[in-house]
């Protein structure tokens, strides 16, 4: 049985991040500001939203200079499985967009597609280094009054 490792951590949350930039329409939902973002033309190197619009931890953006969309992550309530042979949590993605950026021409709000696009890639799959994801719950949250999203939840399971 594979174990989960608290050192493969950062090495985890790249992997996340990596898979994330997998789908071109959740990047370009990160990176076009315009309402018809799904139209616009295809990121060539998607590691340019590392570290501006795709966070290995939770970041709130500068309510004074940015409107931009954003997804975050963070690892939760890690602990000993009643086995005690590996570690369980909860890994947190946070998907959320200004006020002004929410609407879009497609007919449903940025943020939504932006959870509905994570769900895809990362519901129920496995090699992100500590064991299968499943999908454990979803909500709304604000950060501010300028920005509004989704969070959605995976429980980390460590089995075959």
């Amino acid at each position: 049985m594979k174990l989960s490792k608290l050192e493969n951590l950062s090495k985890d949350k790249a992997t996340i991040m990596l898979k994330l930039a997998d789908s071109q329409n959740l990047c370009k939902a990160l990176y076009y500001s315009e309402d018809n973002f799904l139209d616009q033309p295809d990121i060539e190197d998607t590691s340019v939203l590392f570290y501006d619009k795709i966070f290995p931890y939770n970041r709130v953006p500068d309510v004074q200079t940015d409107k931009n969309s954003y997804i975050t992550m963070g690892f939760r309530d890690y602990r000993k499985t009643s086995n005690k042979m590996f570690k369980s949590g909860y890994l947190y993605i946070y998907a959320f967009t200004h006020r002004d950026k929410v609407k879009t021409d497609h007919g449903f709000l940025r943020y939504d597609f932006m959870i509905s696009e994570i769900d895809k890639l990362l519901n129920n799959s496995r090699g992100i280094g500590f064991g299968k994801l499943e999908f454990y719950k979803m909500d709304e949250f604000y950060i501010n009054t300028d920005y509004i999203g989704l969070y959605i939840v995976y429980k980390v399971c460590d089995q075959n």
